[in-house]
């Protein structure tokens, strides 16, 4: 252990009797007694020596007593006069001792015959830099603070062993703003007597606790996933769609979305459109995404508090497969176009413009939907994609795929196991636009031409049913 560095100096001169004088370090503030003796206040600053020095050829001998009365040690006998010695007993610690000095050579003297002076040695200031405490947390029945860095101890001496606590607590447990945090210190360790904090306690302002953010686990799905939350049933569509949410407690005005794909744009700390318990998220469906299946993490908070958020509430969100994959091939007639091959379990739903109910229709599980009377409203299809269920995309514009330009189309020979010339009646245009699907609803082959007529050849193909259509208009013709 590093000592405190303390100089006595005795000055004698020839016979005669000079008073005792004890100095400390530079620091040291001496004051003086009623019987002229002299009280020195040093701080602590683990030095290691204590030096005398006295002239001419004069002996001394010295002793410390501390504040039980125990005299600890003789701490020099001068000899030689000077020259300095360096004693290895003297005050190691923290507190007031006595110090007495008295000629060693018999005849010599000192005025008064025994000089006393005191010493208080004053513990040495430590500081703590770096804590770090929340301020900030959801209600849970104490007033406790998180220390969530307890700072560093600096100013230790030497080798000395001193470690440092912190805790941290809010004025009341209660929820409410602008709480007082008081954060208190203490020291410990082998060498903890010999120092002193700067502050032991410290008063932090406007700290807050909230009331919980809890999802309502009735209101949405189950096992962990969409609990608090609802998003569509039938899937989302590119473009923006919604997410419910519906929280028990707490005061949420903003939310943050982070979603587990790339092709999605997370949404970092946003205000609510409805700030409160209840409400929708917009979601933004990027164009030429992937059907299938995603998550996203949501979070809530309040923007008082910005570092104390919600735990997180994970979602899980389909992405159906495009419009395009519903097609109308004439005016009572619709297809789903399975390009993929790979399209099971169809099932055909339907609403009329501007309803907001979906209808599924009993029967309707084929490649081809009919409607009698005509295609009206729009329609969709749920079915199995390779085995996982996926819907497609609402297709709402029936007009704009069927034209009115021809009246009729035929096709001969029906029939056929090859070659079929495609007759169109009553056209209004010179230029006409064939298309031949097969019995999955897929384009395979299209072919532009003037005139009422043109022929191709299905010989390529497999035998079965395909359909032509020419400016919207439909002929079915069998392939031998």
């Amino acid at each position: 252990m590093k000592r405190l560095s303390f100089f006595l100096t005795l000055l004698v001169v020839a016979m005669t009797a000079m008073p005792l004088s004890v100095v400390a370090s530079e620091s040291a503030m001496q004051s003086k007694t009623g019987d002229g003796t002299s009280v020195y206040n040093v701080v602590w600053n683990g030095e290691t020596t204590v030096t005398y020095t006295a002239t001419p050829y004069m002996g001394l001998s010295a002793t410390y007593e501390d504040g039980n009365g125990v005299t600890q040690s003789t701490i020099l006998t001068f000899v030689n006069g000077n020259e300095v010695y360096v004693s290895p007993n003297y005050p190691t610690n923290v507190g007031v001792y006595t110090v007495t000095a008295t000629p060693v050579v018999a005849g010599d003297s000192l005025s008064p015959a025994t000089s006393t002076t005191t010493l208080t040695i004053n513990p040495a200031t430590l500081h703590v830099d770096g804590t770090i405490v929340v301020i900030t947390k959801f209600y849970d029945g104490n007033n406790v603070a998180e220390v969530t860095n307890p700072g560093t101890l600096n100013g230790l001496l030497g080798a000395d062993v001193v470690t440092h606590n912190v805790t941290a607590r809010f004025n009341n447990p209660t929820i409410g703003m602008n709480k007082d945090v008081t954060v208190t210190y203490t020291l410990e360790g082998p060498q903890v007597g010999n120092y002193q904090l700067n502050e032991y306690v410290k008063i932090i302002q406007n700290g807050a606790i909230l009331e919980a953010m809890l999802p309502d686990t009735t209101f949405g799905g189950e096992n962990g996933v969409n609990r608090g939350v609802q998003v569509e049933a039938y899937g989302y569509c590119a473009g923006t769609g919604a997410i419910q949410y519906r929280l028990l407690t707490g005061d949420p005005d903003q939310y943050r979305l982070i979603f587990n794909d790339p092709a999605f744009s997370n949404v970092y700390w946003t205000n609510l459109d409805t700030p409160g318990l209840t409400g929708s998220i917009d979601i933004n469906i990027p164009a030429g995404i992937v059907s299938g299946d995603y998550t996203a993490t949501l979070y809530f908070r309040n923007h008082n508090c910005p570092a104390l958020y919600s735990s997180p509430i994970t979602i899980s969100f389909h992405v159906n497969l495009p419009e395009t994959y519903v097609m109308p091939l004439y005016n009572d007639v619709i297809a789903l176009v399975d390009t993929c091959h790979c399209l099971t379990d169809i099932q055909w739903y339907h609403r009329e413009a501007g309803a907001t109910q979906w209808d599924l229709i009993p029967g309707a599980n084929d490649y081809y939907y009919c409607q009698e009377g005509g295609l009206t409203g729009e329609y969709f299809v749920s079915c199995k994609m390779d085995g996982m269920e996926t819907f497609t995309c609402p297709q709402q514009n029936m007009s704009a795929l069927i034209s009115d330009q021809t009246k009729s189309v035929y096709s001969y020979p029906n029939p056929t196991s090859g070659k079929v010339r495609v007759a169109v009646e009553g056209s209004a245009s010179s230029t006409h636009e064939l298309r031949v699907l097969n019995a999955m609803g897929v384009v395979i082959e299209n072919v532009t031409f003037t005139g009422n007529s043109t022929s191709i050849d299905l010989s390529a193909y497999k035998h079965g049913s395909y359909i032509l259509t020419v400016d919207g208009k439909v002929t079915r013709v069998i392939k031998n």
